[in-house]
């Protein structure tokens, strides 16, 4: 028992100092936004003489209100059809005896497992030429390609050990195959719904390459590219930086306050 309580307390310490090493970006990020320009460089480390709002006045001068109302409609639509369509895909491969379709599966897999760096060229190209640069549509349609075959993946590993005595009792009542997906199966697989949902809109919402190379017009920037316009070729008002970065956390952090337990299910088991 006193090696058992030994070891424990080990990793506790372990996973406090960790936890205070990761905090400390964060930490050093709120410091930041609200010093001057001067203090940002005389007093990099400690915290602010002061509380200076001036900050958040310039990132909001930038526009980023617009640049967050369009983060807002682009995560919005990405996730609610990556999850619609991923969990559709994934209840049909679950239950299906088909070798096309088991390849279906393996070929969904071997996409995920593709870099995004190594498809960035043609894609682009395949954007340009379809003229879908510089649109909403055109990015959600990225995002829906990059994210659907991990969705697939983790709701396929769910629908597995569904009760399939639940759809045979609706399917003896009288509901479609499409009826129990949306009546019987979705109401009940709210984890793996929530995990899917919390993975890709961190994932969209922090997004930064595809809405640099895709998203050009300033009117049509999310967040994270909006945020890139504080800096100069010569100088960056860093502290208006910090600002819109921690106005971009907020969001995250409201989210995952929210929705924590659905998230530990994620990373624990899958939705399970």
């Amino acid at each position: 028992m006193h090696r058992f309580r030994l070891v424990t307390g080990v990793l506790y310490g372990m996973v406090g100092l960790w936890s205070v090493f990761v905090l400390m970006p964060v930490v050093w990020m709120l410091f930041a936004t609200f010093k001057t320009r001067r203090e940002i460089f005389t007093d990099p480390l400690g915290p602010p003489a002061s509380l200076d709002f001036g900050s958040f006045e310039r990132v909001w001068g930038v526009g980023i209100g617009t640049f967050m109302l369009n983060s807002i409609i682009v995560t919005f639509f990405s996730v609610t059809l990556i999850v619609l369509l991923s969990g559709m895909a994934a209840y049909v491969l679950a239950r299906s005896q088909s070798r096309l379709l088991k390849g279906v599966y393996l070929l969904m897999v071997a996409g995920f497992a593709v870099p995004l760096n190594a498809v960035l060229v043609p894609l682009y190209q395949m954007m340009s030429a379809a003229g879908l640069l510089n649109s909403h549509f055109g990015i959600v349609l990225v995002y829906m390609a990059y994210g659907i075959p991990f969705t697939v993946i983790l709701f396929y590993a769910f629908f597995l050990d569904f009760p399939a005595e639940l759809e045979e009792a609706a399917r003896l009542d009288g509901c479609s195959r499409l009826q129990i997906f949306f009546r019987i199966i979705v109401p009940l697989s709210g984890p793996a719904v929530s995990s899917a949902a919390i993975f890709q809109a961190v994932f969209v919402w922090n997004e930064f390459l595809l809405a640099l190379l895709m998203l050009t017009r300033p009117a049509l920037k999310t967040l994270p590219i909006g945020i890139l316009q504080l800096q100069g070729e010569y100088t960056s008002d860093w502290p208006a930086v910090m600002a819109g970065l921690t106005l971009a956390t907020v969001p995250v952090l409201t989210l995952f306050v929210f929705v924590q337990k659905y998230f530990v299910r994620s990373l624990a088991g899958l939705g399970k």
